[in-house]
């Protein structure tokens, strides 16, 4: 099977509302695990569920796509995450990972601000919902952010 097929697999069961769901997504995961390229990020993004019954299994989508580095990975989540719809506690996730990691967090700032407005308007809207769920954690950084992209 070819990675859409995985991928439409994840999707399908992403609310792991039953046992049948739990293996069928398992399976898919495991054989994207290792084979999938940039060009796969955005449609596994439309795998996070905020309803599912198994959040545990959604960080497993996270180390997927974390196995994949660089400017090209960070502007992925920075096109896809606003666009989660649905996930949108995955997406503050993924975004909160990213301003976290020492490794990432000026790459992001640089990535971010070479977009297309609409695009940077898109995650620096998603950047002030990452702000407000945890004001004492990412308020610094997030203004940070604001200030050197909006120079």
């Amino acid at each position: 099977m070819d990675n859409n097929t995985q991928i439409k697999q994840l999707i399908n069961a992403r609310k792991l509302s039953s046992n049948e769901e739990y293996e069928l997504f398992q399976d898919a995961l495991q054989k994207l695990q290792g084979n999938i390229s940039i060009n796969d990020v955005g449609e596994i993004c439309k795998a996070f569920c905020d309803d599912t019954k198994d959040d545990e299994v959604m960080f497993e989508i996270i180390h997927l796509i974390e196995q994949l580095q660089g400017d090209e990975y960070l502007k992925c989540i920075a096109m896809c995450s606003p666009n989660m719809v649905g996930a949108h506690d995955w997406a503050l996730t993924l975004n909160k990972r990213i301003i976290n990691s020492q490794k990432y967090f000026e790459k992001y700032i640089s990535v971010i601000d070479k977009m297309e407005k609409a695009s940077k308007d898109k995650i620096l809207k998603l950047l002030i919902d990452v702000k407000n769920d945890n004001p004492k954690r990412f308020g610094e950084k997030v203004d940070l952010m604001f200030e050197r992209i909006l120079k």
